[in-house]
């Protein structure tokens, strides 16, 4: 009996060291993830992370000899050590992971995290965290100057292959399995690394909460409304999604994508990087689709601003706005300013006063900081930003903002092979057209923009649908076949696609043209 109670209790005592232990290891965890939160600027996440955890961390603070980046590099080191290669620390998800992601997190995001069940950590003392006390400012320490440093981004996982299942007394690495694991790991992880920085959804921006540091509340609004114009979400559009405009993507590739690959090149100078561009057309032409190119191929923070970003009806709100927009440019740099319909805020200075048809004292004053903000380009500080302009109207600008747009680059409309490659395109010669004759239509189509060409083939793939709609309910569809989903619609003809042409008229007119070609003799700059 006794030897029994013994052993329940020597049980009772192993379990409760193990326990511990793995609070401890959570606790030092916590610790290790909210120190580098805080050197690396992300205070509102630390002070979240404080708060989801169930501890107070002013209580304890990283040791000196440790820090997550340190024992990142050594777990790297130590798996290419042991197994030959690189472990794969994220993965991508696809479309149905990242619904059911965003799911999880709506779902939790609300509530602390203590209360889906996860046990709060304890406060007492932890063994391997240092001394306890208040945290200094001496703990804040960069590890940017680090041998091996990496940029940690999104939610991690990592496969380990047979054998590398860690003990309870190792760290215990959790996630998804990844289907290419026999692939190559330094390649793999170099491909994610490209594709990441190229993708404005998957790129890490720098915390908001530096730049605001000692900022006023008032100061702290505007820039918030002005980070909100960051895109976050990949537009997906690529280079070769513009059809035609060559010149135009040539002189984007030079402006933005060269003096990011090969800075060696652009060192001021003559041979300095353009730092405003100007395009100019009719409606429809790809404009806004050439600045979506620049965002999704071109690595470099994307500000996408219209009119109602940076007009206040407060008084100098605007140029406060305008000044911040470019300072939060310089703290993103690389940065792309997209100002698009640019000819609504920035037309030709008038004079006269607020009163009579002058031009009201508060839009001068905004236009008047822009072309300042512009002017400042010129600065070493500033060698990472770009203006890019789109306007319809080029002749209404003001002509010093012309001078700050180095390249003005006018955007036609499309030739006959553009129109062709742009119907081949939308209109595919597969199982969903039968019979068009693409060097036809485009013959047929001379003044139609691109915009115009994309709602002609949406009208010809609506004839299909009208026709299985008018079947069903004329009633020659069964049950079946009208069940979601299950609905026959037959393919896009040539008869449609005339039929569409009949019925949709381009928006361009050939006087406009004529303007945009006179326009172009005496301003262009391409």
């Amino acid at each position: 009996m006794t030897s029994t109670l013994r052993a329940l209790k020597a049980k009772s005592a192993s379990k409760a060291i193990q326990e511990k232990r793995q609070l401890d290891r959570r606790r030092e965890l916590v610790c290790l993830t909210h120190q580098f939160l805080v050197d690396q600027g992300f205070f509102a996440a630390a002070d979240q992370l404080q708060q989801d955890a169930g501890i107070s961390l002013s209580k304890f603070e990283v040791a000196d000899n440790m820090d997550l980046p340190i024992v990142f590099q050594h777990f790297l080191e130590y798996y290419e050590m042991r197994f030959g290669k690189l472990p794969k620390i994220m993965r991508k998800l696809d479309a149905s992971e990242v619904s059911a992601k965003k799911a999880l997190l709506r779902g939790t995001g609300n509530g602390n995290s203590n209360s889906n069940g996860n046990p709060a950590i304890s406060a007492g003392p932890a063994s391997g965290t240092g001394s306890s006390g208040p945290a200094t400012t001496s703990t804040r320490r960069a590890a940017a100057g680090r041998k091996g440093e990496l940029s940690l981004m999104g939610s991690s996982s990592s496969s380990l292959p047979e054998g590398a299942r860690s003990t309870q007394d190792e760290m215990e690495i959790s996630g998804h399995a990844v289907s290419s694991a026999n692939r190559d790991q330094h390649g793999g992880n170099q491909a994610l690394d490209e594709e990441a920085e190229s993708s404005p959804a998957d790129r890490l921006l720098r915390p908001l909460s530096q730049f605001l540091a000692g900022s006023s509340n008032e100061t702290r609004e505007l820039a918030l409304t002005i980070s909100r114009d960051i895109f976050t979400e990949n537009p997906e559009v690529r280079w070769e999604d513009v059809v035609g405009l060559e010149d135009a993507k040539r002189l984007l590739h030079e402006a933005v994508v060269m003096p990011a690959r090969y800075p060696d090149l652009f060192q001021g100078g003559l041979v300095s990087p353009w730092k405003g561009v100007l395009l100019f057309g009719p409606p429809g032409t790809g404009k806004t689709m050439l600045a979506k190119a620049v965002a999704t191929e071109c690595r470099t923070t994307f500000f996408n601003i219209s009119a109602s970003s940076i007009v206040s009806r407060y008084r100098g709100d605007s140029e406060k706005l305008i000044r911040i927009l470019f300072e939060l440019a310089r703290y993103h740099a690389p940065s792309t300013i997209f100002l698009d319909e640019i000819d609504s805020i920035m037309g030709q200075r008038g004079g006269g006063g607020g009163g009579g048809a002058g031009e009201h004292e508060a839009s001068r004053r905004m236009k008047t900081e822009l072309l300042i903000q512009m002017d400042g380009l010129a600065k070493a500080e500033d060698a990472g930003i770009f203006v890019l302009a789109a306007s319809n109207l080029p002749w209404e600008l003001d002509h010093a903002l012309l001078r700050r747009l180095e390249k003005r680059v006018r955007v036609e409309l499309p030739c006959a092979a553009g129109r062709q490659r742009i119907f081949e395109k939308l209109l595919p010669a597969d199982h969903r057209t039968q019979g068009i004759e693409y060097a036809a239509l485009a013959a047929r189509t001379d003044g139609y923009s691109c915009a115009d060409l994309s709602l002609l083939c949406k009208e010809a793939a609506m004839y299909p649908i009208r026709r299985a709609m008018a079947s069903l309910h004329a009633g020659a569809g069964d049950a079946a076949a009208a069940a979601p989903g299950k609905l026959a619609v037959g393919p896009v003809t040539r008869d449609d696609a005339l039929s569409a042409l009949q019925a949709t008229r381009p928006s361009a007119h050939a006087a406009s043209e004529q303007a945009y070609a006179r326009w172009q003799e005496s301003h262009g700059s391409s």
